[in-house]
């Protein structure tokens, strides 16, 4: 039983995720260098893209023309409400590296899909870790 009291906290995090679908999986079982920048302020600020999540159909043409109108940095920043130290810490990278561009380059609908596809669709299906410093 992993909710008892010999639990681990770590072993109790996995059983809640286990439960959840992506991204809150994710979420849940991140893990953060005790020298990030990010706060838990930051952290927390994520749960702002759940709505976008959850209402962006990446099959439904309607949905594709409502977020391509928003660029993503946008959505991320304005409408989502997260912070700027997790849009540039962690959704700036991200989108650089899955549809390759700048936020304010890049529709929302893009960004949303290949989050999606690359990242959320598939519990366990993505892990990254950043580089802090030269790698030379």
């Amino acid at each position: 039983d992993p909710f008892n009291a010999s639990s681990s906290p770590n072993k109790v995090l996995e059983s809640i995720a286990d439960l959840l679908p992506p991204p809150l999986d994710v979420a849940i079982l991140s893990e953060f260098s005790p020298s990030s920048p990010l706060s838990i302020i930051d952290r927390a600020s994520g749960i702002g893209l759940l709505g976008a999540w959850a209402d962006f159909n990446q099959e439904d043409p309607t949905s594709w023309k409502r977020y391509d109108s928003v660029n993503a940095q946008d959505l991320f920043l304005k409408y989502a409400g997260i912070t700027p130290g997790l849009y540039e810490e962690l959704v700036s990278p991200l989108l650089h590296v899955l549809p390759m561009g700048p936020g304010y380059d890049i529709s929302a609908a893009a960004a949303l899909s290949c989050f999606h596809v690359f990242a959320l669709q598939s519990k366990g299906a993505f892990d990254v870790r950043w580089c802090r410093g030269s790698i030379a």
